[in-house]
């Protein structure tokens, strides 16, 4: 009876064990980290452009795709701001609040995940 318990007591206090790592999205999201892009506004519409590739088109395309689909629901409201001719201090001001109250850090880092994921679930049907 004692060894049962003595079991359960080192099963109880021994760490639940963790979810395996998936290698593949973890290098893919540190080459992300690391990328870098510019987006436009032109004409009402988001562009964007690489300026630091990670070195696969692929997961540079979900920093853009990324990009382009966060900024372009707020397009009319930097419009506006970019014609307000407001000073440029104020103008970054109104832009960071802008950017903050959009959520864009939180819709960004969805994106890119989802993008991740979405290209490791077609890397891998390629390769099955």
């Amino acid at each position: 009876m004692s060894l049962i318990v003595a079991t359960f007591a080192l099963a109880a206090a021994a760490p639940a064990a963790q979810p395996r790592v998936d290698n593949e999205i973890v290098v893919m999201g540190s080459k992300l980290r690391d990328w870098r892009g510019n987006m436009k506004l032109r004409k009402g519409a988001v562009s964007c452009k690489t300026k630091r590739s990670t070195g696969d088109k692929a997961i540079d395309a979900i920093g853009c795709d990324a990009m382009v689909q966060c900024f372009t629901p707020i397009v009319p409201r930097f419009a506006a701001l970019e014609k307000s001719k407001l000073p440029k201090d104020e103008m970054n001001r109104q832009a960071d609040a802008l950017l903050n109250d959009a959520g864009i850090g939180d819709c960004l880092a969805a994106r890119r995940e989802a993008g991740i994921a979405a290209l490791v679930a077609a890397r891998r049907s390629k390769r099955t």
